[in-house]
Order: C-alpha cells, then sequence, then structure tokens
C-alpha cells in the first residue's frame, strides 16, 4: 500500500492526516476516531504502526518487552527508534507470560495499560495472545475493541478441537483421528449424563444441558469440562489424559499402518504444540503430551489440556486458503501453498490462484502437455473447493475479521487442519494477488478499495456490521515470499541465532520485510 496510491486515486482520495474521504458513504468507515494499542513485536508491528498512519490514527501506542531491547544485543527494531514519545511506548517483562498465571497477569496489566492511557482498541498482529480466547474475552469485557476475530470466533475456530467438529457440521473434508480426548477421559470415570450431573453438582458448576437427550455424550462431557475451566479446576490428570491419548494413538496405528501419527495441542501454531509419531512408536505417546503441554504453556490447574490425535498424511502438501468477513458474510482471497517447511517453520510460500491456475491450464493445452493439463485441472478443482469450504466455515463460526483455513492436499484429496485466527506472516503474498473493493449497495458509483489486510481488520474492528460484502480484485496472478531465519547450531529456529548476512531489495523487487530493518 503505497501513499501514491491513496493520493492519485479519486476513488477513495482522502487526507492521510485526517483520514478524510470524499462521499459520506465512505466518510461513515473512517477509522481516525480508533486509539489502539499494539501488543505485538516484529514486522507486523512495524506494519501497522505504518498503516494506522496512513488511516490518520495518530494516537497508537505499544508494548515494549525485554526481548526487544535488553536480551539481544544490536536488536532494537527500527520502530523504536521512529517511535520516540515515550508515553506511547509501555514497558512490559514479556508478551505472554511463561504459565497460566503470568498469562492471566498479563492481561490484566494490558487492559490497565489500555485504561490508563485512553488506548480504546488492542492490536496483537500474529503473536500468540493473538488467538487467546481468554484474552480477547477479557479485553471484550473491558469494552476495549480487538482488532481481530471475536472470542467466539477464537472459541469456535480457534480451538482446534473446536474448529474439527464445526467443519464436521458444515461438511468440511477433516483429516482422520479424534478431538476430544478430554471428553473420553471424563467419560471413562463419568460414563453416563447421571454421573456428569452428579459429578457437575459436586463440584459446584452450573452446566445446562446434561438433561437434554438431543446433546450427546460427549458433548456433554464437553460442557462439563468447559465449566471447570472457567473455574479453574481439573477433572482429569494428565496420566488419565495420556492413557486416552495413547489408546487412540495405538488404533490409529492399526487402522493406517503405514502411516505416522500427529499428535497436536489445540492451542498450537507456528509449529509450536505438535509432534510426529513414528510407525511403532505408541508407547511413546505419554511422553510427547507432556512435551506439547509444556510447550504451549497448558499444564497450569483448569487448563484445557485437550491434544488432537490424527492421521500424519505422508504425502502432502500445505494450503491454506485466506479468509475475511464481517460476522455476517464471509469471502476469501486464494490460497498459499507452504509446502517448503524446516522444522514446522515456513520458508516459502507460493500463492495459489484461480487466475493463474486457468491461465497455466491454458498453456498447457495449447502446448499440447495434456498430463500436466490435468493435473493442473485437479488443481484448480482443489483450490476452488478449499475455498467454498472456508467461506463456510468462515460464516459458520461468525468469523468478523481476518483468519486463515489451513488444509493438506494429497494428490485429488484435501483435508482441513486447523484456522488461524489472526493475520500470519505470509498475509503480504495474498494482499499482492488481490484487493477488496467495498461498494455502496444503493450507489455502484461509490465505492473504495482495500489493499493491505491489516487495514480491513481496522475497518472491520471499528465498522464490520455496517460493511457490505466486498469483491475481491485480481492484482497479481503470482506472488511468493521467501523466509530467512535466524538458527542455532542444530538449524533450529532461534530468536538469538545470527545473520551473518542478506542483501537489501533490489529496485523493482515489491516489498522486503525484515525483523530487524536493519544491518547489525
Amino acid at each position: 500500500m503505497s501513499n501514491e496510491y491513496y493520493l492519485n486515486n479519486p476513488l477513495i482520495h482522502r487526507d492521510r492526516r485526517l483520514g478524510r474521504r470524499h462521499t459520506d458513504w465512505v466518510n461513515q468507515f473512517d477509522c481516525a476516531h480508533l486509539r489502539p494499542l499494539i501488543i505485538c513485536r516484529g514486522p507486523i508491528r512495524k506494519e501497522a504502526m505504518d498503516v494506522f498512519a496512513e488511516m490518520g490514527i495518530t494516537h497508537f501506542g505499544i508494548l515494549l518487552s525485554e526481548k526487544d531491547s535488553i536480551v539481544y544485543r544490536n536488536a532494537l527494531a527500527p520502530e523504536l527508534r521512529s517511535l520516540t514519545d515515550p508515553d506511547r511506548v509501555h514497558r512490559v517483562p514479556d508478551y505472554t507470560g511463561a504459565n497460566k498465571e503470568e498469562r492471566d497477569q498479563r492481561i490484566r496489566q494490558i487492559i490497565s495499560i489500555a485504561k490508563d492511557n485512553g488506548y480504546d482498541s488492542v492490536f496483537a498482529g500474529y503473536g500468540f495472545m493473538a488467538e487467546d480466547e481468554t484474552m480477547v474475552a477479557a479485553l471484550e469485557k473491558a469494552g476495549l475493541n480487538f482488532i481481530g476475530p471475536c472470542s467466539r470466533t477464537v472459541h469456535d475456530a480457534g480451538l482446534k478441537d473446536e474448529a474439527k467438529r464445526t467443519a464436521l457440521k458444515t461438511g468440511v473434508s477433516v483429516t482422520p483421528g479424534i478431538d476430544n480426548g478430554t471428553a473420553l477421559t471424563l467419560l471413562k470415570k463419568h460414563p453416563d449424563a447421571a454421573a456428569l450431573k452428579a459429578l457437575a453438582d459436586e463440584q459446584g458448576l452450573d452446566v445446562k444441558g446434561l438433561d437434554d437427550d438431543a446433546i450427546t455424550l460427549e458433548d456433554k462431557a464437553d460442557l462439563v469440562l468447559a465449566a471447570s475451566y472457567g473455574k479453574g479446576i481439573d477433572l482429569y490428570s494428565v496420566d488419565e489424559l495420556c492413557e486416552t491419548l495413547t489408546e487412540a494413538v495405538q488404533k490409529m496405528a492399526a487402522d493406517y499402518p503405514e502411516n505416522r501419527v500427529r499428535l497436536k495441542a489445540i492451542s498450537g501454531g507456528g509449529g509450536k504444540g505438535q509432534r510426529i509419531l513414528g510407525i511403532g512408536e505408541a508407547d511413546r505417546s505419554p511422553e510427547v503430551v507432556r512435551e506439547i503441554l509444556n510447550e504451549v504453556k497448558t499444564t497450569g490447574v483448569g487448563d484445557n489440556k485437550n491434544v488432537l490425535v490424527e492421521l500424519n498424511i505422508e504425502t502432502t502438501r500445505h494450503q491454506e486458503i485466506q479468509v475475511i468477513g464481517n460476522g455476517i458474510w464471509s469471502i476469501t482471497m486464494g490460497g498459499r501453498d507452504c509446502s517448503l517447511q524446516m522444522h514446522e517453520q515456513k520458508l516459502l510460500e507460493v500463492s495459489v490462484t484461480v487466475e493463474s491456475l486457468k491461465d497455466a491450464i491454458a498453456q498447457a493445452e495449447a502446448s499440447g502437455q495434456e498430463v500436466e493439463a490435468g493435473v493442473l485441472r485437479q488443481d484448480l478443482e482443489t483450490l476452488e473447493a478449499m475455498e467454498d469450504e472456508a467461506a463456510r466455515f468462515g460464516e459458520a463460526v461468525g468469523l468478523d475479521s481476518v483468519s486463515t483455513f489451513e488444509c493438506i492436499v494429497d494428490r485429488d484429496k484435501h483435508f482441513f487442519m486447523e484456522m488461524n485466527t489472526r493475520i500470519q506472516v505470509e498475509h503480504r503474498v495474498t494482499e499482492l494477488c488481490y484487493a477488496l473493493k467495498f461498494t455502496n449497495p444503493d450507489d455502484p458509483e461509490e465505492s473504495f478499495i482495500v489493499e493491505s489486510l491489516v487495514e480491513a481488520m481496522v475497518l472491520l474492528a471499528a465498522h464490520g456490521p455496517s460493511l457490505p460484502k466486498p469483491q475481491r480484485l485480481a492484482r497479481h496472478n503470482d506472488s511468493v515470499e521467501a523466509r530467512l531465519n535466524a538458527t542455532n547450531q542444530a538449524l533450529q529456529p532461534h530468536a538469538g541465532g545470527v545473520i551473518n548476512y542478506w542483501s537489501d531489495a533490489l529496485d523493482g523487487e515489491i516489498r522486503d520485510d525484515q525483523g530487524l530493518s536493519l544491518h547489525n
């Protein structure tokens, strides 16, 4: 999104300082009144600051953790050099806390900082707090506007077990496995509705629906568990959970002897909280489950410790669909292939668009390459199916911001894995392929175009219900993002690693996003 774009486009010309546009209908979507607090770091924080400034949002602040300025030498992020007003920089030890107690403390601290300094909204970027249902709900309760999906969406789509159940109900193809290990564990001890009701009464839990015959027994167990998490008590032990999950792994191994099994925390992301068990390694399940729970910091009393057991699809591509919605409508903005990974960290993101595939099919057919054309036609069919499922899933969970619908593709089949209820590092790939055009339903001559997903998130947070369903506009058929990660000597991603050399962007390159932006 360039300044020239806004200054030269008569459709959406606006005064950047005041954030004003030129018609009454467009003016109603002005966002200059927002006063956001940015609670993440890295390139997305710098991008948010730039976008806020272009939108006329002048009063915003940032959190500053020790890792931004103290732990790593010469790692002072460039945005800290430009934001020189000390009253807009708020110090915290870190962004998430090391355990549930610290996490809850940090949430209270963020709310206090916002209230004490006149901020009315919070932007979490793609930090892990962006998908923390507890934090989003706390912000909503405190009267703060979260620039991202609401707590209902984070719960229904962001928790991997809930997302899988919603996917099954909405006809979305899912990976074989179990998503309710905690419910199955509870039912071993309390095997029917009467036993669950007695447990709820004994623990003082207010649970409705236990007498409803239309609700399955497993769903009733989930209702009891949800109430226990809210009260901060445990109804099962990690040992009991490990026993249930080990049995599930053993069954999966017996049903699919040629596949490995993936264990995945419901609150993981960015490669965290996942482990793959090799063929014949079912006995390692308890050890691996504990590793996962420690990694995603859900070992405290009252934490939801559910871990999914899934078939690991061996010959696969990892593709994801960009989804955006306002709680009523939901649309997609093409896909991204991120199959090239190391240690579950994406290295290369390549756009997957209808326009590009159709062009490639036409070229293959014109040159007589029928086999290649057939493969491409299948890719197009798969993409269109994933986009359709992603839009339906977004509407089912009331998506009211930006999220990513992640799938694995195995030849002519695809399986939904999870939805990330946040913007992602690779969102720039989508922005280069599509823009969004919002048009006045009563006057097609009135419209404005948004090229930035961060700007779209702000618009949705400020004016979501009033925004009409946009039209996606093709910009480029293809785009790509390469990620260079600092690593330790084991070649594993490491925030304290050293990048010895990189080349600056050349003239004509589209973008150059770097965590530090300056050589050090």
